[in-house]
């Protein structure tokens, strides 16, 4: 009866190990974000309370997946602006040089200076200042 048992569990702990291994061919899901590196911003310095403006800012993308998310801001002033990246797909050829340009608006809800620090590295900005008047 002793014997029976250890064959029992020897031959589930061969069962076991043999799923856990098993090779599943189903689909690959590769997907990761980053901030990218802003390499120029353009627009204008000046505008009116609670008048958008738009800033064309251009920013790295690592490889051919690269698909623009959306900007990340800190809140208060300055305000530090950075590209975030999403890469889904798992056969992406790299691009070490690519860019990609997309509008980033700004408005300001008073009078007053404002400076925008768009991120090209750490502690390396790109600084836009914007004079924000009533009329």
């Amino acid at each position: 009866m002793k014997t029976l048992k250890l064959r029992f569990i020897a031959l589930i702990i061969v069962i076991a190990a043999t799923a856990a291994c098993s090779v599943d061919n189903g689909p690959q899901t590769c997907f990761f974000n980053a901030q990218m590196a802003t390499t120029a911003v353009t627009g204008p310095e000046t505008t009116l309370v609670n008048v958008p403006i738009t800033f064309n800012v251009t920013f790295r993308v690592g490889n051919d997946c690269g698909v623009f998310n959306r900007f990340l801001e800190t809140n208060g002033f300055p305000k530090q602006i950075v590209a975030l990246v999403d890469y889904p797909g798992c056969d992406c050829t790299n691009t070490p040089t690519a860019t990609q340009t997309k509008p980033y608006t700004f408005t300001a809800s008073a009078a007053g200076t404002y400076e925008l620090k768009f991120v090209v590295d750490t502690n390396v900005f790109i600084t836009k200042t914007v004079t924000v008047t009533v009329d």
